[in-house]
């Protein structure tokens, strides 16, 4: 099915992106519908080369293959067929629900061991916490009965399985943006104050439109610069 996609998508870039303006002035792009119809025909021929399946077939096969990875599977491929009628697709459908069941199942078993290894690491890391707060403090009053090496930012003390050090506090600045900003005005001081220019996107992309993988101005009908269009799959779930 990979290979059948990816020549439809290659058929889709080759495709030339006509446009035609209406009296409204809007732009009206052309390929695109081919280029997804093309894709769409493409994994509908990949599925029909499938073989059908039954119900009992599907019954007695051994799914463990299909919750494998696709570097797994490459060792050992996943045999080709297609749902063909109501049973198998609710067979299919008991299936996910059985799967997520199981997860749900190991998930509830995963958390309560992580509960209970958690507990035991936040009572070691309290033990931990209050031991070595104790012995701390204790290396703190001994630290200022011994002479220790003193320089501009820190004094130390040197032992063998390790340093005692005391840093020096200092005074630091904390700023409030717009109080200071209102201050600089007032004082005459704008050089200091920085203008930030952003755009005011909320504004700009109602007049914005995707045009052949393009971001366009539909009021201009200039290709935007600096903003680019992302492609989201199609997906497709299962409820159950």
């Amino acid at each position: 099915m990979g290979k059948a996609i990816t020549k439809a998508k290659e058929i889709a870039a080759e495709a030339p992106w006509t446009a035609e303006k209406t009296k409204g002035g809007e732009v009206i792009t052309k390929a695109k519908e081919t280029a997804t119809a093309a894709e769409n025909e493409a994994t509908a021929a990949t599925v029909e080369q499938a073989p059908a399946v039954t119900l009992d077939e599907l019954e007695g096969m051994d799914m463990s293959v299909f919750g494998q990875d696709e570097t797994e599977a490459e060792d050992a491929p996943r045999p080709a067929w297609r749902i063909t009628d109501d049973g198998c697709a609710d067979w299919a459908c008991r299936k996910i629900a059985e799967e997520r069941a199981e997860l749900a199942r190991i998930r509830e078993l995963a958390e309560a061991q992580i509960a209970r290894i958690e507990e035991k690491l936040a009572e070691a890391e309290r033990r931990c916490e209050n031991g070595t707060r104790f012995l701390t403090s204790k290396l703190a009053e001994y630290f200022e009965t011994v002479p220790h090496k003193t320089t501009k930012t820190k004094a130390s003390y040197r032992l063998l399985s390790g340093t005692l050090t005391r840093k020096f506090g200092g005074a630091t600045m904390e700023k409030d943006d717009s109080k200071l900003v209102e201050f600089l005005k007032a004082s005459g001081n704008l050089e200091f104050i920085k203008t930030e220019e952003k755009p005011k996107w909320g504004e700009y992309k109602k007049r914005l439109e995707i045009m052949g993988g393009s971001v366009v101005d539909t009021e201009t009908g200039e290709i935007v610069e600096g903003v680019k269009a992302i492609e989201k799959p199609d997906t497709f779930s299962v409820d159950v």
